[in-house]
């Protein structure tokens, strides 16, 4: 057993508080005037979209929840925000929060920060570290966009300062730094998210806390009245936001087609993506080239760019439970029914949504240009044919082992208090 650096007493406390203020009557009535905006989106009109629409809603209302829940950057905590899967602890049941795809294989967690402040971030890095990543942003008005991105490092630039322990700390401030410094912007308010993303569920994201090193002489901290009526303030431009990224993500594409890869603001990673339509009998064909990166991941998403719950479906696939093929290629097979090929993902129901894969961790000299080999539309009836047998296969029994691994290993992020083994 390993502790658990999700179970923290600031992640219950900002949980809590979040719940309590998305039941508040001022809180719920923003909440309706935004479903309102909803409705009148073309995407509502839709089967998916129609279906969606309220899961979607309470994502983003209780994603906005949680930020404003941790939004005192003269106290900043770090809290896990954005994963929708819900999960039971601490005492309550939390229905998870999301935006944007998505992906059931980070820990993005979040501490806000003053642009004229100084900070320190403590990280502990476990024995097999997931992909980890901290990036400063400057956060949009009512935070309704995604941040300028100021800088970000990465588990490769940090291990070579990490000690015996796998101890680093990346300072933050306006000042020029060194390698292990992060630097703001003086009167910005600044997003700080550190990222870690599992190859395999088994790893351990890194421990990570938060120090302000000039906390103000005389700070008035904020009582629930006061971050409530920011929630509402920020309500509208927040899901009017999110609702239309889907909009202009990628530029739209046509369906069944790939855009990227594109690399990361701060040079940590890569990710390509678009949209899925698939007809009855029809699954969408994608072979990529992992590049030797540490991390490679692929998940999909409703029309609204939110994910179905990833404990039980097999709507995401990480490094570790891909099956490659003989020449290190992965084949994976977008689809409503299972096609038998080893690398499924399971469009729960959709009949139209997003995918996006992610190459993190790349090797100096890879090659984004052949990240992606192949993407077309296969005949699910005949799978033989459309898609080349060396493509990995899997019985039915393999792939209920398959699922019964992917809960148990899904649970292990709510173990109480520790990382339980598998």
């Amino acid at each position: 057993m390993t502790p658990n650096p999700l179970w923290t007493d600031d992640q219950a406390a900002a949980e809590k508080l979040a719940l309590r203020l998305i039941e508040r009557a001022d809180i719920r009535a923003a909440r309706e005037q935004a479903r309102l905006m909803l409705l009148a989106d073309p995407i509502a009109g839709t089967l998916d979209g129609r279906l969606g629409l309220d899961r979607a809603l309470d994502q983003w209302v209780l994603g906005l929840a949680m930020r404003e829940a941790n939004g005192d950057p003269a106290d900043p905590r770090v809290v896990w925000n954005i994963s929708n899967a819900p999960r039971r602890w601490f005492g309550h049941i939390y229905a998870g929060a999301a935006v944007a795809i998505d992906n059931p294989d980070n820990f993005n967690r979040e501490i806000p920060v003053d642009g004229d402040g100084h900070y320190a971030v403590d990280i502990r890095f476990s024995a097999d570290p997931p992909q980890f990543s901290i990036v400063a942003e400057v956060e949009p008005p009512h935070h309704a966009g995604l941040g300028r991105n100021l800088g970000a490092l990465t588990l490769q630039q940090l291990a070579p300062f990490c000690d015996a322990d796998g101890r680093v700390t990346v300072t933050v401030g306006p000042q020029e730094g060194g390698a292990t410094h992060l630097r703001t912007e003086p009167g910005a308010r600044i997003q700080v998210y550190t990222r870690d993303s599992q190859r395999d569920w088994r790893q351990v994201p890194a421990q990570v806390g938060v120090r302000r090193l000039d906390p103000p002489a005389d700070p008035r901290p904020r009582d629930e009245e006061d971050i409530a009526r920011t929630v509402v303030a920020d309500l509208p431009a927040w899901v009017a936001f999110w609702s239309g990224f889907k909009n202009d993500f990628l530029g739209h594409p046509e369906p069944n087609r790939l855009i990227g890869p594109n690399g990361r603001d701060g040079g940590w990673g890569y990710l390509a993506g678009g949209r899925f339509a698939l007809g009855e009998g029809q699954g969408l064909l994608l072979t990529i080239d992992p590049a030797g990166s540490y991390y490679t991941g692929i998940q999909i998403a409703d029309p609204w760019t939110i994910s179905p719950d990833p404990m039980l479906r097999l709507v995401s696939l990480n490094s570790a439970q891909v099956t490659p093929a003989a020449d290190g290629t992965i084949s994976y097979v977008v689809a409503g029914i299972d096609p038998g090929v080893a690398n499924w993902i399971d469009t729960a129901g959709l009949e139209e949504g997003w995918v996006l894969l992610r190459w993190q961790g790349v090797p100096e000299g890879a090659d984004p240009a052949r990240f992606i080999r192949d993407v077309r539309v296969v005949d699910l009836a005949a799978i033989d044919r459309d898609v080349d047998a060396t493509v990995p296969r899997i019985d039915i029994a393999a792939r209920g082992q398959q699922l019964r691994a992917r809960a148990r290993l899904h649970g292990l992020r709510t173990h109480a208090a520790t990382w339980g083994d598998a």
